[in-house]
């Protein structure tokens, strides 16, 4: 409840940038799939959204993906542009080659 309620307030003003930390963190699946359809529903309207998440198979869901390493962007392109360019199936794996490759 209390993220839907953040997700709400973070709304009313209407942002140009929709800035969201983890907004799935620590909650049940069913509520983290309608957090995701409405982040969807806004993407297609035309809502600029800025996330952060460490869970990876969220970052299918987005248009584009930048990869941080210590502070430091080291990959940005569409989930599916970075698995090709890494060559494996999935971001997570792209984070793991990507993160290798900088070591």
């Amino acid at each position: 409840m209390k993220r839907r309620l953040s997700l709400a307030i973070a709304l009313l003003g209407q942002p140009e940038l929709l800035i969201l930390d983890e907004p799935t963190v620590g909650i049940d699946p069913a509520l983290r799939r309608q957090i995701w359809q409405e982040l969807l529903k806004l993407r297609n309207q035309g809502q600029s959204i800025l996330i952060t998440t460490h869970v990876m198979d969220e970052t299918e869901l987005t248009n584009r993906v930048a990869l941080l390493l210590h502070g430091d962007v080291i990959a940005f392109a569409s989930p599916k542009e970075l698995e090709k360019q890494y060559g494996v199936p999935t971001i997570e794996d792209v984070f793991l080659k990507a993160e290798e490759e900088e070591a």
